[in-house]
């Protein structure tokens, strides 16, 4: 019997959304979809509205509950229904709808694959770190013990685990960059002479989490050293307020531009404008908007979180920080800023599009999960 294949995350995998691992699920399920494969996606959501674009895939809604210790009467009978050869792949950490479904899929007897996208890297473990301890030594570390795979996307989430428990059905499989989703203008648009560097950022507006603060410290120091320039972010979050004020502070407001949240065409316009995209993170899985940008043959900076450092190294496509500190962030910015005005960025972007093309198509990356949910740890 064909095996089934269920992709679970906690909401609907609307790619327009600022929610990271919504927009994997969604890749995952496209494309394991289109390489013939029988897979679905199961969501779990506070309203079983399908307010989403169309999609090829099917989807199935369920109510959350007030109470994150009970489960939709409907997905516990759909797990129920659920033939042998099937497997669930649980996307997101610290859910605890995600235990008691893993409780029900161990009885059942169905083997599940779970992906905390970036959740168990030890700067992440430190936000509410007591609560998380506690809750992981109680939930999360039976749910792990239990998987048939544990899906890390990083190098850093991957080796720390180890810290955390014992986990031999671990593997390294990172995201990836669907490719004719990339716009054929992948390089600057004409803009007012004579040219200042435009850095930039997409993603979601979490300070500490994706290191915004830094970034916007770095650049005031690029400026103090004499840098010029512009700084512009895509996207939005909690914490707009916040870096706007930061901006105010650092006399920056003139310097920075706060796009908002973009998709589409919007956002690939502006994406185009940049010379040169950051990504400063603090904790992270595995970024995809670094591939995004990459893939439009721009030059990266990119923290060591991020873990795509050795990636960029490996093919000479952008600037890896050995700190993430405002003064590491700002001589990059001065690095790159030479580029800028020698006319040489073009070939890193080139190499760029080459690393995401030979190392991230979501194509191959759907494949080598498929091959891995038959597989048994050795």
């Amino acid at each position: 019997m064909k095996l089934k294949i269920i992709h679970l995350v906690l909401g609907k995998a609307n790619p327009e959304r600022m929610n990271g691992v919504n927009k994997v699920a969604y890749q995952l399920v496209s494309k394991q979809l289109s390489l013939a494969y029988d897979v679905c996606l199961w969501g779990i959501a506070n309203t079983l509205l399908h307010n989403y674009p169309p999609r090829d895939f099917k989807t199935k809604l369920f109510q959350q509950h007030k109470n994150k210790l009970k489960l939709d009467a409907d997905l516990v009978r759909a797990l129920q229904e659920l033939p042998k050869e099937s497997i669930v792949h649980l996307h997101g950490a610290f859910i605890p709808e995600f235990y008691l479904i893993s409780r029900h899929l161990k009885r059942l007897q169905i083997p599940y694959v779970y992906t905390p996208h970036g959740s168990l890297t030890e700067m992440a473990m430190t936000k509410n770190a007591w609560v998380k301890k506690f809750y992981f030594s109680c939930f999360e570390s039976k749910l792990i013990r239990d998987a048939k795979w544990v899906q890390l996307l990083g190098i850093n989430e991957f080796d720390y685990l180890d810290e955390l428990t014992a986990s031999a059905n671990k593997c390294l499989i990172p995201n990836g960059q669907d490719l004719s989703d990339i716009p054929s203008q992948r390089v600057p648009i004409l803009r007012d002479t004579p040219r200042k560097p435009i850095f930039g950022f997409c993603g979601r507006l979490a300070s500490f989490h994706k290191g915004l603060d830094l970034m916007l410290r770095g650049f005031y120091a690029y400026r103090l050293q004499g840098g010029k320039g512009q700084l512009e972010f895509i996207g939005d979050g909690a914490d707009r307020a916040q870096l706007e004020h930061l901006c105010v502070e650092l006399e920056l407001t003139d310097a920075v531009t706060f796009h908002g949240k973009k998709f589409g065409k919007e956002k690939f316009d502006l994406l185009a404008r940049m010379d040169i995209f950051l990504h400063t993170s603090r904790m992270e899985g595995f970024p995809t908007a670094v591939l995004e940008a990459a893939a439009m043959e721009k030059p990266t900076i990119t923290s060591d979180a991020t873990n795509i450092n050795s990636f960029v190294d490996q093919y000479r496509s952008g600037y890896t920080l050995n700190e993430n500190t405002p003064s590491e962030i700002a001589q990059s910015m001065q690095v790159m800023a030479k580029h800028f005005y020698s006319n040489t960025l073009s070939i890193m972007g080139k190499q760029g599009r080459r690393m995401v093309v030979a190392e991230f198509d979501w194509h191959t990356i759907a494949e080598r999960l498929v091959k891995t949910y038959v597989q048994q740890p050795k």
